[in-house]
């Protein structure tokens, strides 16, 4: 087994143990408690906004902007507990304690949610001249930090104002929250606990469920395929239970978007695209065109399986790592197997390339203890960059096992954490980013690290590892994301109608990837609808077609290198310190003068995938 390091956040909490635990726990309990008492003048307030005169609306502008300051101070300190007790949850699914905590938390969050509706509400209804009130205290006297820190919110409500004519009242919006808790997010809940708990049977060997994932990126295709039906298999067991979870999530997804249709038909899209900050056209122009260059996926997994010395591709292939056993169409070794401290330094030198801040960075990272990448039983599958919002430090989970994908996932991991890094002397409320925009950075990480792999590789088998991995991503985000995308819109336009059956689900899926990726597989995966964690996440529908954009985004964004020189540093990090102030359409007119909700942008990173891809096929034909 490699030596992998494990996290250190003694700086945060000593244990779940800790006294402080409780104290904390107890203060944010008094704090929202205090918050519910606070608003209630805005509360009675909002069924007669239009008659309030000046004078009293201007005070409740006033007690706004009191209590906005103290949810921020209450949100820090939910959210460093939820992120330590998440990091526990992660290494550990099975953690009594951690799951009686994240319990209370999630009551906690609702409660925080409830205690401010009204407020939110409030700072949706009143006019542009009242808003403006709110950002910009009118005495003299005043704590001008105080200015600056509900500036950092302007972004936020503005976008949150778009959204205005899908309000429901207070006591409904109220309502809405509090039954999340035990509703909505108890289903997502539930999937984390199957899949904590989920086993495997891998030819007699009984794995948990994230070590059994972390086969199907190993070279040994046999191996890998016996993985994938183990995990197909325990799932299959479980398929009564997350098909409830899926129709239960959407199911109240859709009730909660009927309900906010009463002035303006509110799409399920809308939605997704609001939370996102992209336009549904933006949306659709960037499906469009992966939908037409979509053979440069499928271009890939062909010459993969040409290396496989296989006629296709089977769906426990699509993560594999460049194959072990010699290649007759290439002189091939055995597929390199790296160390943690082999591959930090690896990531560094290839972040430095770009600056030697983000190079010491990742360094800085390994040294601190703020990586979690050791197997451990009862392990949370996935990989994930999170970060304690008291201390503004990042923090990398994932399960190494050596291979060169897991290097690329460790940068991809580190690239969201410098995202935060760079971001760390701004307000809190200006670091919030999307999905969309937060998959930048990422995978902009990984770009360089595969780089910096081909250019200092010494053989032909070296660069084709390296060219397969870029090969591999460039099949699952032109084939394997959008048909999760396509999936999750057929879901939900299926479930306005009626529950789907675990038949129904897996016909749905194996519907969805013949629409993406043809005949470029042997067969497709009908049950990826219960394996994949994201179609299971309460909190956001659509965890999907981010990814997608990021990636091309990302690409876009690195195809500027040349262009702007010694220069190009300091353009990435403004667009990084943006990402959590404007919408992806904003963001790079500002800094690219370029249109996203145009296909040319698009089009231009799609040549970029194409020409990896091309590099990929004339390595494996010669």
């Amino acid at each position: 087994m490699i030596a992998c390091p494990q996290w250190d956040n003694r700086k945060i909490y000593l244990s779940l143990e800790d006294a402080t635990v409780e104290q904390d726990l107890a203060t944010l309990g008094s704090a929202i408690e205090h918050l519910r008492q606070e608003v209630k003048p805005l509360k009675a307030a909002l069924n007669q906004l239009a008659e309030i005169v000046d004078s009293e609306r201007k005070q409740l502008v006033v007690l706004a902007r009191k209590v906005s300051l103290q949810k921020l101070d209450a949100q820090v300190l939910l959210s460093t507990l939820s992120t330590y007790v998440n990091c526990m949850l992660s290494v550990d699914a099975s953690h009594e304690r951690a799951k009686n905590i994240r319990s209370r938390l999630s009551k906690a969050s609702a409660a925080l949610e409830q205690a401010t509706t009204s407020l939110d509400i409030f700072l949706k209804r009143i006019d542009d001249r009242d808003i403006e009130q709110f950002f910009h205290s009118a005495d003299n006297g005043a704590d001008k930090s105080d200015d600056a820190k509900l500036q950092a919110l302007r972004f936020s409500i503005e976008h949150g104002r778009k959204m205005r004519e899908h309000l429901l009242d207070v006591g409904e919006e109220t309502l809405i929250a509090g039954l999340s808790v035990d509703g909505l997010h108890a289903w997502g809940k539930l999937y984390n606990d199957i899949a904590g708990r989920l086993t495997c049977d891998v030819t007699g060997e009984t794995l948990g469920y994230a070590e059994t994932a972390n086969l199907l990126g190993q070279g040994d295709r046999e191996k890998r395929q016996h993985a994938w039906q183990a995990i197909n298999t325990a799932w299959e067991q479980q398929e009564e239970s997350v098909a409830a979870i899926l129709n239960a999530i959407n199911g109240w997804r859709l009730e909660a978007n009927s309900a906010r249709s009463i002035k303006k038909p509110l799409h399920y899209l809308d939605v997704s695209c609001h939370q996102s900050h992209i336009s549904r056209t933006t949306l659709d122009t960037l499906m469009d065109a992966s939908y037409q260059q979509r053979s440069i996926g499928q271009r890939a997994l062909k010459s993969m399986a040409k290396v496989m010395q296989v006629d296709q591709l089977g769906p426990w292939d699509i993560l594999a790592c460049a194959p072990m056993q010699p290649s007759p169409l290439l002189e091939q070794e055995p597929a390199k197997n790296y160390s943690f401290d082999e591959a930090i330094e690896i990531i560094a030198k290839a972040f430095s390339a770009l600056t030697p801040a983000m190079g010491e960075f990742a360094s800085m990272m390994y040294e601190k203890g703020w990586i979690d990448a050791e197997p451990t039983p009862n392990r949370a599958p996935g990989a994930y960059c999170t970060g304690f919002a008291r201390v503004r430090e990042p923090r990398v989970f994932m399960t190494y096992d050596g291979s060169i994908g897991s290097v690329i996932t460790l940068a991809h991991e580190l690239g969201h954490a410098y995202h935060n890094w760079v971001m760390r002397d701004m307000p809190l409320a200006k670091a919030r980013y999307p999905m969309t925009l937060a998959e930048t950075a990422s995978i902009f990480a990984e770009t360089l690290v595969r780089d910096y792999l081909f250019e200092h590789s010494s053989s032909d088998a070296e660069r084709l590892q390296i060219a397969w991995e870029e090969a591999s991503s460039a099949a699952v985000m032109l084939c394997n994301i959008p048909a999760r995308f396509e999936f999750e819109k057929r879901l939900v336009e299926t479930r306005k109608d009626n529950n789907l059956s675990p038949t129904e689900l897996k016909q749905l899926m194996n519907d969805a990837w013949a629409y993406w990726y043809e005949d470029s597989l042997s067969e497709y995966d009908n049950m990826y609808w219960a394996s994949k964690l994201h179609f299971s996440i309460s909190g956001l529908g659509f965890y999907n077609y981010p990814y997608l954009f990021g990636y091309l985004f990302s690409l876009g964004i690195y195809a500027q290198k040349e262009k702007y020189g010694a220069d190009f540093n300091t353009l990435y990090t403004h667009i990084l310190r943006d990402t959590g102030s404007m919408t992806a359409e904003d963001l790079i007119l500002k800094h690219l003068n370029q249109r996203i909700d145009q296909p040319g942008f698009w089009l231009g990173s799609l040549r970029s995938v194409e020409a990896s891809v091309a590099r990929f096929e004339n390595l494996v034909t010669g």
